[in-house]
């Protein structure tokens, strides 16, 4: 059996273990293939969101600068493409912001007893 890297290669080796059994059945076959195609469906479900909200974000961006300078010339496409650019760079920021560690929550907590009796002891 080749070492699984990837839902395909998942698929293939349980496939080869179906195959493999002394009388192999077609159901557990059907049924591997079907678990494949729910996580190839959940797969592009999750790209279309990401895409979607993309989508909404550049859109806003350019009704930001329609809103700030009018319509859309050579002249304003500079300004466009960096609210556009901020608007996507916004999005990968949030999702970084929302990771913390135990490190940092107990060097808060730490700092915090600190000022506390510097400030009141």
């Amino acid at each position: 059996m080749r070492k699984i890297v990837t839902r395909r290669g998942k698929l293939e080796n349980k496939i080869r273990l179906i195959l493999s059994e002394s009388k192999p059945e077609v159901g557990p076959i059907l049924d591997a293939v079907d678990d494949f195609e729910k996580d190839n469906i959940a797969t592009i479900e999750k790209l279309k969101k990401k895409k979607q909200i993309d989508s909404k974000r550049i859109n806003g961006a350019l009704k930001q600068t329609i809103n700030a300078h009018g319509p859309i010339t050579k002249l304003l496409i500079g300004s466009a493409s960096k609210r556009i650019y901020g608007a996507l760079l916004t999005n990968e920021t949030e999702k970084g912001n929302k990771k913390f560690s135990i490190k940092s929550l107990i060097i808060g907590f730490i700092l915090g007893l600190v000022l506390t009796f510097c400030l009141f002891g």
